[in-house]
């Protein structure tokens, strides 16, 4: 098969199976999310709109690799916290081509290695990146997932070529190249850059798809030779990885190569434990998911609503000390909705110049949506929102449709929350002024029985903790 008709036949084959439209929106949407500032409670909200992927994140960050920051990870906020925005952004875009690619793999288990190989080359190159100081790690983690494209694509649209190419390879992946050239007609590395050109992917990654496997004593001249380069070495470090290679096997071939790819051996072997926890992670993945604990959506309030909320503040409380008000508030928002089991949970937060509170931080469904409209004046108008201001401790309305209190429900907050019965408002004050409020809801669902005095007590000890951020912020200015 000549080289235009590999192309040829492969760009048909994913228009007919219709399997990759969506694909060329996905990689657009992640390679802006690994270019852009992203804060902890934007990433978290992303995270938690999909429910397997806020699961995976948990996990990971419970992993062996991870429990030495101390105590049992339970929300998204916290993962962010101890894996880090940029992890997260890796692992949301492995997490998000596993499941995009997991609709048309059911009968393909090579696809299944293939995909999680991918994910782990792409967490040692951003391991060993970042541990050398090298801007360029975002980068480089594109490149390398890039670098395994090409494999995908031969697993999903050429199955018989590909399973002719791993019988001709022998189980040693350093002859696929050539096996695919003899059984395609073209090379790994011609389909990675050619996938990568049509997908609009800056030229320089198409153009570090092109590199051959590196040799110790090669000396890399360009930044697009040590893309590849590295693309190259963790690829080949994470199939060993997928075999259950023994960590020091793993470490020697990329100390053979971190002199060419000018890397100090210190940042290896910490990049081999963050890959094996995320090989881990991934592979357990794949498993059949446990029950969970947490109630199900608009089921109202957990009966041990009171044992959640004070396990959410311990965490929030042995966090928050070192946290800015832009990592704390995410946290205490996600604890206590998961200690409620809210539908929908936001931060309105102050501004002393506009006087008006606007909506910061928000978890739920349609919430990113949501956000821009909620918002109202500081001058006092009698709605429940208002009164929460003027008050000093939380205040639950348990059903805003009784003709006592639908009246006091702004119009601003009904019109995007149509359905919401009980309403939890609670302020966060700082010299007796609130400069912040937390609203949740339950939905349609009622909070039957209300809340006793031990769970406004833990709500406002929650609040206190935003409060004490504030300060905080204010002593350093």
């Amino acid at each position: 098969m000549s080289n235009k008709t590999f192309f040829e036949t492969l760009w048909n084959r994913m228009a007919q199976q219709g399997d990759f439209p969506t694909l060329q929106f996905c990689i657009d949407n992640i390679f802006k999310t690994l270019n852009s500032d992203t804060s902890v409670g934007e990433m978290a909200a992303g995270v938690l709109s999909d429910f397997s992927l806020s699961q995976k994140v948990i996990r990971l960050a419970n992993s062996a690799m991870y429990r030495s920051f101390g105590g049992e990870v339970t929300t998204v906020s916290r993962a962010i916290l101890v894996l880090g925005v940029e992890a997260i952004s890796h692992l949301t875009l492995g997490v998000q081509l596993l499941d995009y690619f997991s609709g048309v793999a059911i009968n393909r288990p090579q696809a299944s290695i293939e995909l999680r190989q991918a994910l782990v080359a792409g967490e040692l190159t951003r391991a060993l990146s970042n541990a050398q100081g090298i801007r360029q790690a975002e980068e480089a983690v594109v490149c390398t997932l890039m670098h395994h494209m090409s494999r995908l694509l031969l697993v999903f649209y050429f199955a018989e070529e590909w399973e002719r190419i791993q019988a001709l390879c022998e189980g040693d992946p350093a002859r696929e190249g050539q096996a695919c050239q003899q059984v395609l007609g073209v090379t790994l590395e011609d389909i990675a850059a050619a996938a990568a050109a049509k997908w609009r992917l800056p030229s320089l990654i198409a153009t570090s798809m092109r590199c051959q496997r590196l040799d110790a004593k090669a000396v890399l001249e360009s930044h697009a030779d040590w893309l590849g380069a590295i693309a190259d070495v963790s690829s080949r470090a994470a199939a060993l990885l997928a075999r259950d290679a023994p960590a020091d096997v793993v470490q020697s071939l990329l100390l053979d190569h971190a002199q060419a790819l000018g890397l100090q051996s210190s940042a290896v072997e910490c990049a081999v434990r963050q890959a094996q926890a995320l090989n881990v992670s991934m592979t357990n993945a794949e498993l059949p998911e446990t029950a969970q604990a947490s109630p199900a959506l608009n089921a109202g309030k957990p009966k041990d609503a009171l044992e959640r909320l004070q396990q959410s503040l311990l965490e929030v409380q042995r966090e928050g000390s070192e946290l800015p008000v832009s990592e704390l508030a995410p946290l205490v928002l996600e604890s206590t909705m998961q200690a409620l089991n809210f539908s929908h949970c936001f931060l309105m937060l102050l501004n002393p110049m506009a006087k008006r509170f606007g909506a910061r931080v928000g978890f739920g469904e349609g919430m990113r949506e949501k956000m821009e409209a909620l918002s109202f004046e500081e001058g006092f108008v009698p709605d429940i929102f208002h009164f929460a201001t003027i008050g000093n401790k939380p205040l639950l309305f348990e059903d805003s449709f009784d003709k006592e209190v639908a009246h006091r429900v702004p119009r601003w907050y009904r019109e995007q929350m149509p359905d919401a019965r009980s309403i939890l408002l609670a302020p966060v004050m700082i010299r007796n002024r609130c400069v912040a409020v937390i609203c949740g809801d339950w939905g349609p669902t009622a909070c039957t029985g209300g809340l006793s005095d031990g769970e406004m007590e833990a709500i406002s000890l929650l609040t206190r903790e935003i409060s004490a951020s504030f300060l905080r912020s204010a002593e350093h200015r």
